[in-house]
């Protein structure tokens, strides 16, 4: 499918990521989605100043996961006010007991589809040391087989850290209610600029 959008020329581009995971159940397929939040670092600070605002007293981050309806339905809007481009790929069926293996099918096309976007530095959430490790592991092997582009660099943040990492949290969370049939209003506040992709796991 043509993707509605490009962004090309001397601008610079960055990508926060992160990922949400629905567990299969009797009647439905398990998914994992990991979202990407496309935006020129230059213009990154009024977003992360809104999202702050919308911090509840004595928390550090929004999570789309802990929170209600409405104030979902306030950080989706809040994201639509800026000039973002979001990538999801949705990865199905996932296996309860191989999420690293759909992370990283997941993420191997998400770079792919970033390095066509000329995205030159991507921030994943940081998890466990080991666990990065392994990341770092597998966009090196990435690299050595020129399935990614070289100057893409791959860096890690802290959601306590850096807002914008709730943004992707945000998208991956509301891409995957809406594919569950909830939620719907609040995945169509986003906007039309979201890139759904689907991989099979």
């Amino acid at each position: 499918m043509e993707k509605e959008y490009a962004l090309t020329g001397d601008l610079v581009l960055h990508a926060w990521v992160d990922e949400s995971m629905q567990m299969p159940s009797r009647d439905r397929d398990g998914l994992y989605l990991l979202a990407a939040a496309v935006a020129s670092p230059t213009a990154c600070d009024p977003m992360r100043d809104n999202l702050r605002g919308l911090l509840l007293k004595g928390t550090r981050r929004l999570h789309w996961r802990d929170e209600s309806a409405p104030r979902r339905a306030k950080i989706a809007s809040a994201i639509a006010e800026h000039d973002l481009v979001h990538v999801v790929v949705v990865g199905a069926p996932i296996d309860a007991k191989k999420q690293e293996r759909a992370r990283r099918l997941c993420l191997e096309r998400l770079v792919f589809e970033l390095g066509m976007l000329d995205v030159s530095r991507v921030w994943l959430e940081s998890r466990t040391q080991s666990l990065n490790t392994r990341d770092r592991r597998m966009f090196a092997a990435l690299h050595a087989k020129q399935a990614m582009p070289a100057a893409l660099h791959i860096d890690f943040a802290l959601p306590t850290d850096e807002p914008m990492l709730w943004v992707a949290d945000a998208v991956a969370g509301a891409v995957g209610q809406a594919r569950r049939g909830s939620n719907l209003d609040i995945r169509d506040s986003l906007g039309p600029g979201i890139d759904e992709i689907e991989i099979q796991l």
